[in-house]
């Protein structure tokens, strides 16, 4: 395997711990993953479900130029625009079928990084938005995971009444 793919693979949860949305809610209930310490705010399910919406937008549509449904439309509350708790829970039905969902993002992720060669890690599809090359999406998409990887944690501190981490 490549040093890219490889790396990509990583960066994508398969060694890199801190970009792995379902390792982080791991022992939390429904109602904590739905928590919010206060109206103005996002709570964890969103975030974990935010991160598969941008993974899925940014590979899909500005990689590998797909059209149509890519989000299931239950789940477009993940996308940019601000969503409360009650909007969430009566769009998404249960939190195992966001977390499924999640789970199969990311496994078409995993498909999509096996495809390429090393030279398609540096090719700007059509598709890329900014004239971004593949490379460049896919480290984008992960460092994205890995700040809202942060919210998951300080939340989840907040639940537990934890500390938080220091990284």
């Amino acid at each position: 395997m490549s040093e890219l793919k490889e790396l990509a693979h990583f960066l994508y949860g398969r060694g890199f711990w801190y970009v792995n949305p379902l390792r982080e809610i791991d022992g939390l209930t429904d109602e904590q993953l739905f928590w919010i310490p206060d109206p103005n705010s996002l709570p964890i399910i969103w975030h974990v479900g935010h991160i598969a919406h941008r993974e899925r937008i940014h590979i899909g549509q500005f990689l590998q130029g797909l059209q149509g449904n890519l989000i299931p439309s239950q789940f477009e509350v993940f996308g940019p625009v601000w969503c409360s708790v009650d909007e969430i829970r009566k769009s998404v039905g249960s939190v195992q079928e966001v977390l499924d969902w999640v789970k199969k993002v990311r496994e078409e992720s995993h498909n999509y990084i096996d495809s390429l060669s090393d030279d398609d890690f540096h090719t700007v599809t059509e598709t890329s938005e900014e004239g971004l090359s593949t490379a460049h999406w896919l480290f984008i998409t992960s460092s994205h995971t890995a700040l809202h990887i942060g919210r998951i944690q300080l939340l989840r501190a907040l639940i537990e009444n934890k500390q938080e981490r220091a990284c």
